[in-house]
């Protein structure tokens, strides 16, 4: 197992890893050069002075990645750098024209975040379940490897290695893009007032939650990415402009079509792990409105070894019961449903959505 880490970057990403190996037993030091978000990652993970770290994480903004990168490849001879930086393209080769330690450079991305930014946001448990981007290379040595690999793995990430291009084409239409359909969305709402908004449902709040994100670092992430990004916007543009004249000239065919298109490409996002999307069927439950009923259930769920995949709760204060519905596979579904039923819940029928 990796014994010992520097964090160069005293952000989300960067605290969230100190914090993991910090959890298992690892030596973490973390540096930043903002003296106040530096003290508090470095409290949060009890930091520590290394003075040869075995693995040296570098999570910084992307203007300042590849001199980060260099500057610790050349003072560190023999430890493995290893960068997270969000957008790869010429990256690789800058570290092998700067450095003549390129041998010991590993690039990831995990694929996780939260619209808190900072170490204020940080959490061990980020990248579990997450995917997490290697970027592969003829000259990447095999101990880079093998410690890309382990650190993936201790963290709770699934690895998936890859070139620079293809990356940059990945992320441009499942990373950058969202955020780019979310901002202007969210940007869309500044001139409606305030009494109306009060109308919106989750929805507008689910699509508009990333636009919370750090403007200075994602305008970074976009242009830095403008060449993968940019055909991806024009094809975007394009559906959007087909979709204005079908709605304005009142073609149902086409509009159901664009919409249509929407649907199955959600139906192709994987379930956990990258696996394959399970279906799973929704337990609708009604309790009381005291405490230790939602306890109750999961405890009747552990009695007889059935796993809550996610659940929702309908609530309003005031309201002297609440509606929770638990989804399932449909073997579990079934057999929680009989059991709940045999020790007094009030359990409805089964759903499929």
């Amino acid at each position: 197992m990796i014994q010992s880490i520097r964090v160069v970057g005293a952000g989300l990403i960067g605290t969230s890893i100190g914090l993991k190996m910090k959890s298992l037993g690892c030596k973490v030091e973390i540096i930043d050069t903002d003296t106040n978000s530096m003290k508090l990652a470095q409290d949060l993970v009890k930091s520590e002075k290394l003075s040869e770290p075995e693995l040296i994480i570098i999570a910084v903004s992307v203007d300042a990645n590849a001199k980060v990168v260099i500057e610790q490849l050349n003072a560190n001879p023999n430890s493995i750098v290893c960068d997270l930086a969000s957008v790869k393209s010429n990256l690789l080769l800058k570290i092998k024209e700067l450095s003549a330690n390129s041998k010991n450079f590993v690039s990831l991305h995990p694929m996780a975040g939260r619209e808190i930014s900072g170490a204020t946001g940080a959490r061990a448990d980020l990248f579990a379940g997450r995917a997490c981007i290697g970027i592969s290379d003829a000259d990447l040595s095999t101990k880079a490897k093998q410690i890309a690999d382990q650190l993936i793995t201790l963290c709770g990430a699934t690895g998936y290695w890859m070139s620079a291009s293809e990356h940059d084409e990945i992320v441009a239409k499942i990373s950058h893009l969202p955020q780019i359909l979310s901002s202007a969305l969210a940007g869309q709402l500044i001139d409606i007032a305030e009494n109306k908004l009060n109308l919106a449902g989750q929805g507008l709040r689910d699509i508009t939650r990333l636009a919370q994100a750090d403007s200075n670092l994602w305008s970074q992430i976009l242009l830095s990415n403008n060449q993968a990004l940019t055909p991806v916007l024009e094809r975007l543009i394009n559906d959007l402009q087909s979709l204005q004249k079908n709605i304005a000239s009142n073609n149902s065919a086409l509009t159901k079509d664009f919409l249509s298109k929407g649907k199955a490409g959600k139906d192709k996002i994987p379930g956990k792990h990258g696996a394959k999307a399970r279906e799973y069927e929704y337990l609708p439950v009604v309790i009381d409105d005291k405490p230790g009923e939602l306890a109750r259930i999961f405890n009747e769920c552990a009695k007889i070894a059935v796993n809550i995949e996610d659940l929702s709760i309908e609530h309003s204060p005031g309201q002297e019961t609440g509606l929770i519905t638990l989804a399932l596979s449909s073997t579990d579904c079934q057999k929680l449903s009989d059991h709940l039923n045999s020790v007094g819940f009030k359990v409805h029928p089964v759903k499929n959505r």
